[in-house]
């Protein structure tokens, strides 16, 4: 085959970005608007609790940040790369394992 015959075989099988945009699952989709709808949300929250007080964001911030990381040390399924820092952490704070392992004192 000629190197010519070639370059137009794959011109020929060359998608357009419709078709490629056509062939990205739906679910992929419905992510993308959820993380687009979850950043206006966060945006719009944010301004509102400007509104309140400048340290009013960041007060919430540092409560919800401090929850999940109070649930993952306790429920144990950080995600991965963060492990070695949780098992330090479930030395000092609360976790679900330590109390299936204690004994029940009455």
């Amino acid at each position: 085959m000629s190197p010519m015959l070639l370059l137009a075989a794959a011109a020929a099988k060359k998608l357009t970005v419709w078709e490629r945009i056509q062939s990205v699952p739906k679910e992929t989709w419905i992510n993308v608007g959820i993380a687009i709808l979850i950043c206006v949300v966060l945006v719009k929250m944010w301004k509102n609790l400007r509104e309140i007080g400048e340290i009013v964001p960041w007060i919430v911030i540092v409560l919800l940040g401090g929850s999940v990381v109070l649930y993952w040390t306790y429920e144990r399924n950080e995600p991965k790369f963060l492990s070695p820092i949780f098992n330090e952490l479930s030395r000092v704070l609360p976790s679900k394992i330590e109390y299936k392992e204690a004994p029940e004192t009455k």
